[in-house]
């Protein structure tokens, strides 16, 4: 979580410095820090899902660590294109951003929607009545 919160506010650092060197140091640390996030999404939380022993689980945990790695490795190209180098206009850049979180966000509930349904169906045999 630290992680996170470290990488997203050194890209915020990156975009309102002024300097181009500050600008692309601040760039480079939120990579940095992200890296530890990726790590814990693919490597960390995944043995947790594992010893579950629950092969739908690990399935569906594949498939949402692999769309979040992605579209969330996609979020410093926009960064490159618009902040950094400057060649996509800011209408662009909002599009791309726009995008970029309603298919992290929304594609991710509608997974995690799914689960949901699996999990109500396990925990029904479960009840206890008095």
């Amino acid at each position: 979580m630290g992680s996170d919160v470290a990488m997203v506010v050194a890209g915020y650092l990156g975009s309102v410095a002024l300097v181009p060197t500050v600008k692309w140091l601040w760039f480079v640390i939120s990579l940095i820090v992200f890296a530890p996030v990726v790590y814990a999404l693919v490597r960390v939380f995944r043995q947790t899902v594992i010893h579950k022993d629950d092969v739908d689980r690990i399935d569906l945990y594949g498939k949402v660590s692999l769309l979040v790695v992605i579209t969330w490795s996609l979020y410093p190209f926009v960064w490159i294109l618009s902040v950094g180098t400057g060649t996509m206009g800011i209408s662009a850049e909002s599009i791309c951003y726009s995008v970029l979180d309603v298919v992290t966000k929304c594609v991710f509930s509608f997974m995690m929607v799914n689960v949901s349904g699996y999990e109500s169906q396990e925990l029904e045999p479960q009840r206890e009545f008095v």
